[in-house]
């Protein structure tokens, strides 16, 4: 007989979420669409439909940014249908360290425009593997595959370490599932269904 998981909090190692309270007041509300807007910084975006878009973000909104295009063109774009961004200038290095997934690139996901959709992980577990520089594999809505250590996260983006220090911003609601080199799962059901965040 399979055993139910009892309703109610999952035990937790105290001492791998001190301090967690402290960072999400800290970082909660961070994003880098409001910290980019008017900069005038170049930002590649990674939009579904296996899509890319250069251009510097003009503005942001509560659901979309207005991104000024390498043509001069004002774009309004759905926060939604982005996956990934990169500064413009780092692009051909993230692009040359993802790789894929072909079976989710087959039968791809997204995007999600409503939260009960979407593939969810709890900052509780987050936040030790960050804290732990933890290598971890992110495979995204439409099989994209980025290897890295997170280094720092808020409530709608993951700030992601690539390999040789490349960075990269993952949109959470974009992400399919998270796993370690042992391929152990730390999306919210995989947690939920063994009963601990880590």
């Amino acid at each position: 007989m399979e055993k139910r998981l009892e309703k109610g909090p999952l035990p937790a190692d105290k001492d791998a979420l001190a301090g967690l309270d402290d960072y999400l007041r800290a970082h909660q509300k961070d994003s880098i669409f409001a910290q980019e807007a008017g900069r005038g910084t170049s930002w590649c975006l990674f939009l579904h439909g296996n899509e890319r878009k250069v251009g510097k973000i003009q503005s942001d909104q509560t659901y979309e940014i207005d991104l000024l295009t390498q043509e001069g063109v004002v774009e309004k774009i759905h926060k939604v249908k982005v996956k990934i961004l990169c500064e413009a200038s780092r692009e051909q290095e993230v692009v040359a360290l993802l790789k894929t997934d072909e079976t989710l690139k087959a039968a791809p996901e997204g995007p999600h425009f409503g939260p009960r959709y979407r593939h969810h992980i709890k900052n509780k577990t987050l936040y030790p593997l960050m804290n732990r520089r933890e290598v971890l594999f992110f495979t995204m809505l439409e099989g994209e595959l980025l290897r890295g250590i997170v280094a720092g996260f808020s409530r709608f983006e993951i700030s992601l370490h690539m390999k040789g220090g490349v960075p990269a911003v993952l949109l959470r609601h974009a992400v399919f599932d998270v796993r370690d080199k042992k391929g152990q799962s730390y999306s919210k059901e995989a947690v939920e269904k063994r009963g601990k965040y880590w």
